[in-house]
């Protein structure tokens, strides 16, 4: 234990040898700091019959002030005094309590209990009591100045409702306050037993220094932040691919935005707005003060080395530390292919051929011909598949042919033409993925604005160019097409399976992953099978199941234009859900009409 609280635990050791002190003695500090359980082991109350701790979390009344001392006493009357009161006649007469026999017909319990009081008398809770400050003090007083018992306050000051009359009237009571400090190390120790051995807990153990800071820089003091967010954290990197894991100062960046983010998000102090504004440009100043002075501008302050902005590609993409702190839930896929794609957790890459080729005039000759000697060899075993690349080498080497006498632009266009088609046929042209946005289907390179990009490399076509980014565009809208049924039987297991993560797939997404906000999908899923998962949800979480079809509901928008492939497919997906719910009774059924009326008036 720290100097201070082994200094604190001396103060309360030499309070319970007083015999009458005439005062009570505050142990005020912050919510979650250990608090509770400094002073259950420094007055050993759980054992010790000559102590007795209680809680006022929620006593409003000085009714409910006795029964909190007596349930404090007697463990078998943990129910509510109501409760207790209202079962009084049942209960046998001959009831041995505080060793007498007592009718509980007869007798007031409350007052029989409050004669057996110890000596000394451990109130926690203190601030979340309901009564008067004054009222409580003057509940509490009888015991200090009446009775001479000793009387051990545990609160947390700053977070009293009546705050400036509980520091003003306190004086009149407690004689002696001591604070504690949060007992990091100890906590911390103590919670590797409850975390399942994994590389998450390895790599927290390793590196506890990074959890200390992250901790004193929050400056909430409260454990109970902590050690929740440490829990999630080794989850998280338990998730995390082995070799990601090996760049230990990425992870320790990453293990600090996420307890920052974390904590914060669960105190209260950031919310799920904050979380997905993480990711916006031209908001905060380059020093990381926030313009306005919003929460994210206020933590980033707190914890300088933290990707808590995250505009410029820290460690924790946007859309994941959504899918972590706000829905709870990220898959391994997602976590490793957001983690992938902020360049964190990779080696640089050696210099690729294609890059190389475009370079080809400052190139030493004979290094550039292995480059095009290998180029040649993966084209002609149909090794080079990314689309990117194809383009960018068919640019290069039509750039380099300007200035060869043997070099004919067509045959060149021809066999890039026919190596495209083949590629195909053998399925090993990729399909086309999904984005958030309308009209910007992602093929792995840009063609806007009159020049074809990949790799941060771009060159503006000529006519033979054009129709080769053409003809990959369509075949990968092929092979797209050709994934769909697929793709919908996967977005079913969603729908059966995990509610949030289908829906999680239907809205817009910039992170780079899978999203089919703008991709007409609906239709390829059975529905039938839809229809049953989302009544069997409806009979198990209502409000799970309307957030469901108002997603769906919502994808038949007039300006969802896109998407009117689906729109069929929608309205018969309603008819199976009421055939489904009358199938069960007529209730049912009009409930569920309900539940579709009330999604499509959400979904406008």
């Amino acid at each position: 234990m720290d100097l201070p609280n082994q200094i604190a635990r001396r103060v309360v050791e030499k309070y319970l040898k007083l015999k009458s002190p005439r005062y009570a003695l505050l142990i005020d500090a912050p919510w979650g700091c250990g608090k509770t359980h400094f002073i259950k082991a420094a007055t050993e109350c759980e054992t010790d019959p000559t102590r007795l701790y209680v809680s006022l979390y929620n006593v409003h009344s000085a009714d409910e002030f006795d029964w909190a001392l007596v349930r404090a006493l007697n463990p078998w009357t943990r129910s509510t005094a109501g409760k207790v009161a209202g079962r009084a006649k049942e209960l046998a007469s001959g009831l041995r309590f505080m060793g007498l026999s007592v009718d509980l017909t007869k007798v007031n319990m409350a007052e029989l209990a409050l004669q057996k009081l110890p000596e000394t008398i451990i109130f926690d809770d203190v601030e979340r009591c309901s009564l008067p400050v004054k009222r409580l003090w003057g509940l509490i007083n009888r015991f200090v100045e009446h009775e001479g018992k000793r009387v051990i306050l545990i609160a947390n000051s700053d977070k009293h409702t009546e705050r400036p009359d509980f520091l003003h009237s306190r004086e009149k009571l407690v004689g002696q306050i001591v604070t504690i400090q949060p007992n990091v190390d100890a906590a911390i120790a103590a919670i590797w037993g409850d975390i399942p051995d994994g590389q998450g807990r390895r790599f927290l153990q390793a590196h506890q220094a990074v959890i200390k800071t992250t901790f004193e820089e929050a400056k909430h003091q409260n454990l109970r932040l902590l050690l929740r967010a440490i829990r999630d954290a080794a989850d998280f990197i338990d998730q995390i691919e082995l070799e990601m894991v090996a760049y230990t100062t990425s992870v320790q960046r990453l293990t600090q935005t996420l307890l920052a983010l974390h904590m914060a998000y669960h105190e209260g102090a950031i919310d799920k707005d904050d979380l997905r504004r993480r990711g916006d440009s031209g908001r905060y100043l380059n020093s990381g003060k926030d313009e306005d002075g919003s929460p994210l501008g206020k933590l980033k302050q707190d914890h300088p080395n933290a990707d808590i902005l995250n505009h410029r590609g820290g460690t924790l993409p946007t859309e994941l530390g959504v899918n972590l702190l706000v829905d709870g839930y990220a898959s391994a896929a997602q976590i490793n292919i957001a983690l992938k794609a902020t360049g964190h957790f990779t080696a640089p890459k050696e210099t690729p051929d294609w890059i190389r080729l475009w370079n080809w005039g400052e190139q030493d000759t004979a290094e550039l011909e292995g480059v095009i000697a290998r180029i040649k060899a993966s084209l002609t075993n149909f090794e080079l598949t990314n689309p990117g690349e194809i383009l960018e080498i068919y640019g290069a080497l039509n750039f380099m042919g300007k200035y060869r006498d043997d070099f004919c632009p067509k045959e060149h266009a021809r066999n890039f033409f026919e190596y495209v088609r083949q590629l195909a046929n053998l399925c090993k042209l990729p399909a086309r993925s999904s984005a958030s946005i309308a009209g910007q289907e992602q093929y792995g390179f840009e063609w806007q604005h009159g020049s074809i990009s990949y790799g941060g490399h771009g060159y503006t076509p000529d006519i033979r160019a054009k129709g080769l980014c053409q003809l990959v565009r369509k075949l990968m809208d092929q092979a797209w097409d050709n994934k769909l049924p697929e793709m919908g039987s996967d977005l079913l297991d969603h729908l059966q399976a995990r509610p949030e993560m289908f829906r999680n797939l239907m809205v817009k997404n910039t992170d780079g992953l899978t999203s089919y906000w703008s991709t007409p999908i609906l239709h390829h899923m059975d529905r039938g099978a839809a229809a049953l998962a989302i009544y069997d949800l409806s009979q198990t979480d209502r409000a799970a199941a309307l957030r469901v079809l108002d997603t769906i509901f919502y994808r038949k928008r007039e300006s969802r234009a896109q998407l009117r492939p689906e729109h069929d497919w929608i309205e018969e997906l309603k008819v199976n859900l009421v055939a489904k719910a009358d199938a069960v009774s007529a209730i049912s059924a009009a409930q569920m009409r309900l539940l579709i009326q009330r999604a499509e008036s959400r979904a406008g």
